[in-house]
């Protein structure tokens, strides 16, 4: 499905019509549009939080039982405990101190951890498992989900089956990691499985499974963008979508005029800011957003897009985000 052809309402009118379901995405600004609206929507890394993770900490040794499971950032962790940053999991179960392995592993007994003295970054991995609680950052908490998904597979199956009828899971070209594993485990299993996405907007390194996926329905009408944007698209991005009838343009602008577009009102997209794009970032009064971080939003101004070049995904995804006028200063698309 393209951009802005639908894809939540197709997913709120289904979630009408079918009770029982929840609706999983990438991240929290494409799911609280359903949620805000009384709709089951969790994030796929929230899903495991709140559902999965907790209901097999019992049947891994180094989890003590009954463990309060607390999830720290691990850009602030206070400076004695910076090393936790540095233990990652396996999907065997096996404990590394950044790329070396410990003798800890997730088949140790919680309490035969806690006896052991002596063995390298001991104060963090016994931090991490506690006696009476896990304390897990969002990296750790990615490694021992994908370790849940290969060595509990058929019970995480028999979890969900028995809790949902069904699952959509929305803008599944960003999905990666233990998230698509978790998406391809659904797939191979007995539970109705809704897989929306565009493969056109996959900016997040991920995807590659899911644009391998033959496609049930394609949508490439845009409810979004005016047809005279979707005509740009269409004859520079070589991508086939076509728009509504409301008005905007494409029109392309010098990078140096850039501050003159801003009246408060159009929200400047960019991919990074470093180089010539920093000083209109720091002087830009309007808002302002990364590409990745406007995507799955629909923004009701016009957007300004800046810098000398993008390729083609970060491009459409940017283009793709208004209802309004695009104004843009890239000169070079790259195609690679």
């Amino acid at each position: 499905m393209c951009a802005g052809a639908g894809k939540t309402t197709y997913s709120e009118e289904y979630m009408n019509e079918h009770k029982n379901g929840i609706y999983l995405a990438f991240n929290n600004s494409v799911v609280n549009e359903l949620r805000n609206k009384g709709y089951l929507c969790k994030t796929i890394d929230s899903l495991f939080s709140s559902f999965i993770i907790p209901k097999f900490t019992s049947a891994i040794p180094l989890i003590a039982s009954g463990s309060t499971i607390n999830y720290r950032d691990s850009k602030i962790l206070p400076t004695y405990l910076k090393g936790v940053a540095n233990i990652k999991i396996n999907e065997n179960g096996s404990i590394y101190n950044k790329e070396k392995k410990t003798i800890i592993n997730l088949n140790i007994k919680n309490d035969e951890l806690h006896l052991m003295k002596n063995f390298i970054n001991s104060q963090f991995i016994k931090y991490i498992f506690g006696k009476d609680s896990l304390n897990i950052t969002n990296q750790l908490r990615a490694e021992l989900s994908f370790y849940i998904i290969k060595q509990y597979a058929d019970k995480i199956i028999e979890f969900l089956a028995a809790r949902f009828s069904y699952i959509i899971i929305d803008e599944a070209q960003d999905l990666k990691a233990y998230r698509e594993e978790f998406a391809k485990l659904l797939y191979n299993s007995s539970i109705k499985l809704i897989l929306l996405g565009d493969d056109n907007q996959n900016i997040n390194g991920g995807g590659q499974w899911f644009e391998s996926l033959p496609a049930n329905e394609y949508k490439n009408q845009t409810f979004r963008c005016s047809d005279k944007i979707c005509a740009w698209i269409r004859n520079n991005l070589n991508i086939d979508i076509f728009g509504n009838s409301s008005s905007g343009e494409y029109k392309e602008i010098k990078f140096s005029d850039v501050l003159q577009y801003d009246n408060g009102k159009r929200v400047l997209l960019y991919s990074s800011n470093t180089g010539s794009n920093k000083e209109i970032l720091d002087k830009w009064k309007g808002d302002k957003q990364t590409i990745k971080k406007s995507k799955g939003s629909t923004i009701n101004q016009d957007v300004v897009i800046i810098g000398k070049s993008l390729n083609v995904k970060n491009l459409y995804t940017a283009i793709t985000r208004t209802t309004k006028n695009v104004y843009s200063t890239i000169s070079k698309v790259n195609r690679e």
